[in-house]
Parts: C-alpha cells; sequence; structure tokens
C-alpha cells in the first residue's frame, strides 16, 4: 500500500546556501541546483522542520537520481516503530527562481512545510549560522529539531525494531 500525501519540499536559496554553509548570501539571489544535492547514493538528513511531527531521525537514502527526478528510500521513527517509504521526487523551478536550476523538488502532502536538510558529511557540526537562517525564515512557525547523534546508530531492519514499509 502506498501512502499518497503530496507536499512540496521545496529548497529555497535561501535554505540551500545555508546547508552548504560555504557563504553568505541573502535570500533569493541565487539558486542551488537541487540535482546535485540529491545525487545517487547521497545520505541526506532532515536537521529540522516546520511540519508538526513526532517522527525523528529522518533520512532521505537516494537511490537513482537522474535530470528530471530522483527515488530515495525515505526512513524515519515514528511511535517507537522505523518507518521506511519508497519516494520518487520530480525536480521543479518555482517561480521565485533567479535562474533556471531546479531549487524544489514536487515529493507528497497536502500542507506546506518547510525542511533544513544536510548531507552526510555536514550533519554532527552544521554550523550555528545555518540553524539561526532557518530559525529566522521560519519565523512564526514551530520549529522541531528531528535529528540528533544518536540516529547514527539506529537499529537495522533486522534488528527488534518494528519496520513498516509503505
Amino acid at each position: 500500500m502506498t501512502t499518497k500525501k503530496l507536499f512540496v519540499a521545496l529548497f529555497l536559496p535561501a535554505l540551500m546556501t545555508p546547508l552548504k554553509c560555504q557563504v553568505k548570501i541573502t535570500p533569493f539571489t541565487v539558486n542551488t541546483d537541487i540535482t546535485k544535492f540529491y545525487a545517487r547514493n547521497a545520505k541526506i538528513w532532515t536537521l529540522k522542520t516546520t511540519e508538526r511531527t513526532t517522527t525523528t531521525c529522518k533520512v532521505d537514502l537516494v537511490n537513482k537520481s537522474t535530470a528530471k527526478y530522483s527515488q530515495f528510500d525515505r526512513q524515519y521513527y515514528w511511535i517507537g516503530s522505523r518507518v521506511s517509504n519508497l519516494l520518487e521526487g520530480k525536480f521543479t523551478t518555482e517561480p521565485f527562481a533567479v535562474e533556471n536550476n531546479y531549487n524544489a523538488m514536487k515529493v507528497t502532502q497536502e500542507a506546506k512545510y518547510y525542511d533544513l536538510r544536510v548531507k552526510q558529511t555536514t550533519v554532527e557540526s552544521p554550523k550555528p549560522s545555518c540553524i539561526q537562517k532557518f530559525e529566522q525564515l521560519s519565523k512564526g512557525l514551530t520549529v522541531t529539531t528531528l535529528y540528533k547523534s544518536s540516529c547514527q546508530s539506529t537499529p537495522k531492519q533486522s534488528e527488534s525494531v518494528k519496520t513498516y514499509t509503505f
């Protein structure tokens, strides 16, 4: 059974720049190409979200990525159980784009929310300015932290945790 919720994971230039945390750029001035961020074999963690959720340790494991879409396994914990969703995200360009680069990805959901996501290489030490920028852009919304260092040692599927695949 496939769970179908429509959400738009917007990777605004202002959010993507802090994810890479290499330069300080004013929001909406430069677009980051999401096709490069969601490259094959990438492990992408959600650090924070404005989504109302009780999930933890949310990670996207990219299986395949082309110029038009990305297929990935989204894994997270919800009410003590490990959940795994095989998803496909279609790359798209939102109207605020400065360049023609893809800067967003349609995956699934009914409500709009924002995620701060980073690759495995920076998940343990994101620059404080990245977190601050995300919280500044999310002003007025509740921000939930999904990642903690114990997420790195989450049990494998064969261990004693209920696993649900949709």
